[in-house]
Protein backbone atom coordinates (compact mmCIF):
# COMPACT_ATOMS: atom_id res chain seq x y z
CA UNK A 1 0.00 0.00 0.00
CA UNK A 2 1.32 3.63 -1.13
CA UNK A 3 1.75 6.23 1.55
CA UNK A 4 1.07 9.96 0.99
CA UNK A 5 1.25 13.48 3.17
CA UNK A 6 -1.47 15.33 3.48
CA UNK A 7 -1.24 18.71 5.21
CA UNK A 8 -4.37 19.80 7.49
CA UNK A 9 -5.92 23.42 7.40
CA UNK A 10 -6.26 25.13 10.48
CA UNK A 11 -10.59 23.70 9.77
CA UNK A 12 -9.27 20.30 10.34
CA UNK A 13 -9.35 20.02 6.30
CA UNK A 14 -7.04 18.26 4.29
CA UNK A 15 -6.62 17.20 0.54
CA UNK A 16 -6.45 13.71 -0.10
CA UNK A 17 -4.57 12.74 -3.59
CA UNK A 18 -4.78 9.00 -4.83
CA UNK A 19 -1.30 8.37 -5.76
CA UNK A 20 -2.98 6.02 -8.79
CA UNK A 21 -5.24 8.19 -10.61
CA UNK A 22 -4.37 11.69 -9.10
CA UNK A 23 -8.39 12.31 -7.98
CA UNK A 24 -8.50 14.32 -5.13
CA UNK A 25 -10.94 15.20 -2.30
CA UNK A 26 -11.10 17.37 0.26
CA UNK A 27 -12.36 15.40 3.91
CA UNK A 28 -12.61 16.47 7.69
CA UNK A 29 -10.10 14.86 9.78
CA UNK A 30 -10.14 16.46 12.85
CA UNK A 31 -11.45 12.95 14.99
CA UNK A 32 -7.44 11.21 13.30
CA UNK A 33 -5.43 14.24 15.17
CA UNK A 34 -4.74 11.64 17.82
CA UNK A 35 -3.93 8.51 15.41
CA UNK A 36 -0.39 8.08 14.62
CA UNK A 37 -0.92 4.99 12.16
CA UNK A 38 -1.40 6.07 8.47
CA UNK A 39 -5.02 6.48 7.25
CA UNK A 40 -6.20 3.77 4.80
CA UNK A 41 -8.49 5.83 1.85
CA UNK A 42 -9.94 4.15 -0.55
CA UNK A 43 -10.41 5.90 -4.27
CA UNK A 44 -12.89 5.91 -6.87
CA UNK A 45 -10.88 4.06 -9.02
CA UNK A 46 -10.62 0.84 -6.24
CA UNK A 47 -6.90 2.19 -5.42
CA UNK A 48 -6.21 1.31 -1.50
CA UNK A 49 -3.42 4.19 -0.28
CA UNK A 50 -2.10 5.39 3.04
CA UNK A 51 -2.25 9.47 4.04
CA UNK A 52 -0.02 10.38 6.91
CA UNK A 53 -1.69 13.53 8.01
CA UNK A 54 0.73 16.34 8.78
CA UNK A 55 -1.28 18.47 11.77
CA UNK A 56 1.73 21.24 12.27
CA UNK A 57 1.27 24.89 10.86
CA UNK A 58 4.06 24.95 8.51
CA UNK A 59 6.02 23.07 6.51
CA UNK A 60 8.76 21.66 7.86
CA UNK A 61 11.78 20.69 5.42
CA UNK A 62 14.74 18.22 6.61
CA UNK A 63 18.19 19.65 6.50
CA UNK A 64 21.76 19.28 7.70
CA UNK A 65 22.85 23.07 7.95
CA UNK A 66 25.82 24.05 10.12
CA UNK A 67 25.69 26.44 12.47
CA UNK A 68 25.83 28.12 16.21
CA UNK A 69 23.36 29.13 18.69
CA UNK A 70 23.92 31.91 21.70
CA UNK A 71 22.27 31.53 24.78
CA UNK A 72 20.99 35.23 25.49
CA UNK A 73 21.84 36.85 29.34
CA UNK A 74 24.89 37.92 31.09
CA UNK A 75 27.10 35.04 29.52
CA UNK A 76 26.00 34.95 26.20
CA UNK A 77 27.33 31.07 25.99
CA UNK A 78 27.98 29.89 22.43
CA UNK A 79 27.38 26.72 21.01
CA UNK A 80 27.77 24.80 17.74
CA UNK A 81 24.71 23.45 16.48
CA UNK A 82 23.74 21.14 12.97
CA UNK A 83 19.89 22.19 11.64
CA UNK A 84 18.10 19.18 10.99
CA UNK A 85 14.98 20.84 10.10
CA UNK A 86 13.59 24.39 9.29
CA UNK A 87 10.51 26.35 9.09
CA UNK A 88 9.10 29.87 8.59
CA UNK A 89 8.27 29.58 12.47
CA UNK A 90 11.60 27.91 13.85
CA UNK A 91 14.06 25.14 13.44
CA UNK A 92 15.35 21.81 15.33
CA UNK A 93 18.47 21.22 15.73
CA UNK A 94 21.16 19.30 17.36
CA UNK A 95 23.84 21.12 19.80
CA UNK A 96 26.96 19.63 19.41
CA UNK A 97 28.60 18.82 22.82
CA UNK A 98 27.03 19.31 26.15
CA UNK A 99 23.72 20.79 25.80
CA UNK A 100 23.75 23.58 28.28
CA UNK A 101 20.20 24.39 26.93
CA UNK A 102 16.49 24.43 28.41
CA UNK A 103 12.84 25.30 27.65
CA UNK A 104 12.21 28.64 28.32
CA UNK A 105 15.79 30.20 27.15
CA UNK A 106 16.02 33.09 24.73
CA UNK A 107 18.62 31.78 22.00
CA UNK A 108 20.25 33.75 18.97
CA UNK A 109 20.65 31.25 16.14
CA UNK A 110 23.00 31.62 13.32
CA UNK A 111 22.94 29.57 10.08
CA UNK A 112 23.56 29.69 6.38
CA UNK A 113 21.09 27.90 4.26
CA UNK A 114 22.73 25.69 1.17
CA UNK A 115 20.35 28.03 -1.72
CA UNK A 116 22.38 29.17 -4.55
CA UNK A 117 23.09 32.51 -2.63
CA UNK A 118 24.30 30.24 1.02
CA UNK A 119 21.78 33.10 2.96
CA UNK A 120 22.10 34.14 6.16
CA UNK A 121 20.03 33.41 8.70
CA UNK A 122 20.02 34.86 11.74
CA UNK A 123 17.53 35.35 14.32
CA UNK A 124 16.45 35.34 18.06
CA UNK A 125 13.96 32.64 19.19
CA UNK A 126 12.73 30.54 22.16
CA UNK A 127 13.51 26.66 23.40
CA UNK A 128 10.40 25.27 22.92
CA UNK A 129 11.84 21.62 23.07
CA UNK A 130 14.34 19.80 24.61
CA UNK A 131 15.18 16.37 24.17
CA UNK A 132 18.78 15.48 24.81
CA UNK A 133 21.12 16.86 22.32
CA UNK A 134 17.50 17.79 20.34
CA UNK A 135 16.66 21.40 20.93
CA UNK A 136 13.28 22.35 18.48
CA UNK A 137 13.09 26.63 18.63
CA UNK A 138 10.30 29.01 17.75
CA UNK A 139 12.13 32.39 16.13
CA UNK A 140 10.53 35.59 17.94
CA UNK A 141 10.18 39.22 17.47
CA UNK A 142 9.31 40.56 14.41
CA UNK A 143 9.80 38.89 11.11
CA UNK A 144 12.92 40.37 9.12
CA UNK A 145 14.99 40.53 5.50
CA UNK A 146 15.58 36.82 6.02
CA UNK A 147 11.80 35.51 5.53
CA UNK A 148 12.16 35.77 1.98
CA UNK A 149 15.11 33.70 1.53
CA UNK A 150 13.57 31.25 3.98
CA UNK A 151 10.30 30.69 2.18
CA UNK A 152 11.91 30.54 -1.17
CA UNK A 153 14.15 28.32 0.21
CA UNK A 154 11.59 26.04 1.98
CA UNK A 155 9.61 25.94 -1.52
CA UNK A 156 12.77 24.56 -3.33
Amino acid sequence: MEIVKAYVNPDFTALLVCPHCGMSRTTNVEKYAQKKDPLRVKCRCGVIYGVNLEFRRQYRKKTSLPGRYVIMGSANRIGPMMVVNVSMGGIGFIAKGVNPLKVGDKVEVDFKLDDVNQSQVKRNAVVRVVDESFVGVQFSGQSGVYDAALGFYLRG
